[in-house]
């Protein structure tokens, strides 16, 4: 498993503070974009980068949610199974599949909206 290191989290820090900021004012980023520019600043592939959001998670809560929403929505098709696991503990399901998850879904990317909203307005005042 790759983890999140120093090292990787300095080169793409800059990266990181970018996607972090477009999606707390817009509530959406690039996907796509994101990978690809930590793909390239990491040198490293799609499997790598995987386990390196997991571990993010983890060791820096302030990119939860712009490593959850890369999680949930990077795939047309729904989240790849690497990150069922992931997504169900922060949306406090059982599991991804489990009855209850699609509504808790719906919920935690609600009161990200509304807190992400909140903290522009806040910005925005002061």
């Amino acid at each position: 498993m790759y983890t999140l290191t120093d090292r990787r989290l300095e080169k793409a820090k800059d990266i990181l503070e970018k996607y972090n900021t477009q999606l707390y004012k817009n509530l959406r980023y690039d996907y796509s974009a994101f990978e690809f520019e930590l793909r390239e600043c990491w040198d490293t592939g799609y499997r790598e980068i995987k386990d390196i959001l997991i571990d993010l998670i983890k060791k820096h809560p302030k990119f939860r949610y712009l490593a959850l929403y890369y999680m949930q929505f990077q795939n047309s098709n729904g989240p790849v199974s690497e990150f069922h696991e992931t997504l169900a503990e922060h949306y406090g399901a059982k599991t991804y599949y489990s009855d209850d998850c699609r509504k808790k879904k719906d919920e935690f990317w609600e009161q990200f909206n509304e807190m992400a909203k909140a903290k522009l307005e806040i910005s925005e005042v002061g």
